[in-house]
């Protein structure tokens, strides 16, 4: 059969030249070039592309501090690159040893910072993974996903409530939080997930086995390198040591892949709740969920089922703080406490920013006034910008307002902070204010 007595109705044409439909134009004979998907890493799948490892690079780069694992990483970056695209497609790349410190706010954890090449794979990575799961996850998972966040979950949280209290008033809400999550999570009921999924998907041979490295092995035997001393260590209760995580168990807090790994686990939950416990108001911000109804015994029976299945299904358990409360008690949720009619900022976050702001007075406030280099007052004004911009989220003005007449000084240094800022790096000033 000649092509043309066909091409007008029975074809899809496309000018591969611009990826427009060109009206039939019979350049191409009114064939179809069959082409492989593209992921949003813009590479083709089942391979790591130059390019897109290029890509990845530029996003794990992206507003980070330079470290020395960087620096080192970048000086022959070329190079390191092309080394990790031979060895992902080779199917020999494994992690290597991840920075372990420990962070003290809000509460004491170990951070797993990993290797600045592996950083690069998990951007690689991810991506594509989430390109698969991103149009199956609930709505209300608010975890690192673009497009979410703390200030999402906690407005979608006070619609929840102004929904149930609207009316009739009352209602009550329904907080847990998962046990010591990241450290519980069972690799190998992970990697069963993420294989079948996958697999369906149509996902690479080469991703597949990056998925595969980054949890067949503990991180203790992958390796560690800890910059904690003995004393912030310390500070880490035993069972939140990720070296004590029960036999298959256990991600390092601080990597990429480990943060979606834990949506994909905790995702199970997600549709158990939503599809067979049929519960509409309910999210979840990592490990801590909430949901909210009008009837408290209803609560309790999902409290129940929902407990039952973490341990049956994810080898999961609940903290046990567990918070049945009438939602007019408030909902202290992520940095907030939340209310039908408003929010207010939890008490902690403005002992601490009062703590931040003090250190600072202590070290900076001399008899002529307050004396440090351009770098220091930067450093204050980084610092209030960050609280203010917590605040600014909830029902604070009068809040900020007594705080500031609290601290005359800091409003004029924060006011006149350009002035300061576009002085010669490292000259120490002097800037006097009055009534400090």
């Amino acid at each position: 059969m000649r092509g043309d007595a066909w091409s007008s109705g029975c074809a899809w044409i496309v000018n591969f030249n611009n990826g427009n439909v060109n009206n039939n134009n019979r350049n191409n004979r009114a064939f179809v070039r069959a082409v492989r998907r593209v992921s949003p890493a813009g590479e083709c799948q089942g391979e790591a592309s130059l390019r897109a490892l290029y890509q990845a690079w530029r996003a794990a780069r992206r507003k980070k501090q330079p470290s020395r694992n960087q620096l080192a990483f970048e000086l022959r970056s070329i190079d390191r690159m092309l080394d990790l695209q031979d060895r992902l497609n080779a199917g020999t790349w494994s992690p290597a040893p991840t920075t372990c410190f420990v962070a003290t706010r809000p509460k004491a954890r170990e951070i797993h910072a990993p290797d600045f090449g592996d950083r690069v794979v998990h951007h690689w990575l991810v991506p594509q993974l989430e390109d698969i799961y991103e149009p199956t996850f609930i709505h209300d998972s608010y975890a690192n996903r673009k497009g979410k966040g703390t200030h999402a979950a906690v407005r979608r949280l006070q619609q929840f409530a102004r929904q149930v209290h609207s009316g009739q008033g009352g209602g009550w809400y329904l907080q847990l939080d998962v046990h010591n999550c990241f450290n519980s999570i069972h690799r190998a009921t992970l990697y069963r997930m993420l294989k079948a999924r996958l697999t369906r998907a149509g996902l690479g041979e080469v991703p597949m086995r990056a998925v595969h490295a980054l949890l067949r092995h503990p991180v203790q035997q992958q390796g560690v390198i800890y910059r904690a001393t003995a004393t912030e260590r310390a500070l880490v209760p035993p069972h939140k040591r990720l070296e004590n995580a029960p036999p298959g168990c256990g991600l390092p807090i601080g990597n990429l892949s480990s943060q979606f790994f834990a949506n994909v686990y905790l995702d199970a939950l997600d549709q158990f709740v939503k599809h067979t416990l049929k519960a509409k108001r309910y999210l979840r911000y990592v490990d801590d969920f909430v949901l909210v109804h009008r009837d408290r015994a209803q609560l309790e029976e999902w409290r129940v089922a929902i407990e039952r299945f973490l341990g049956q299904e994810l080898r999961l358990g609940l903290k046990a703080d567990q918070r049945l409360r009438p939602l007019s008690a408030g909902i202290d949720f992520l940095g907030y406490v939340v209310y039908p009619t408003h929010t207010r900022v939890r008490s902690r976050v403005l002992r601490h920013a009062a703590d931040s702001l003090q250190r600072w007075q202590q070290a900076h406030q001399t008899a002529a006034g307050f004396r440090g280099t351009p770098e220091d007052f930067q450093r204050l004004d980084a610092v209030w910008a960050s609280y203010q911009g917590h605040l600014a989220h909830a029902n604070s003005w009068r809040l900020q307002q007594h705080f500031l007449r609290r601290r005359p000084w800091l409003a004029a240094l924060t006011h006149n902070r350009r002035r300061f800022h576009h002085r010669l790096s490292g000259r120490r000033l002097t800037v006097r204010v009055s009534n400090a």
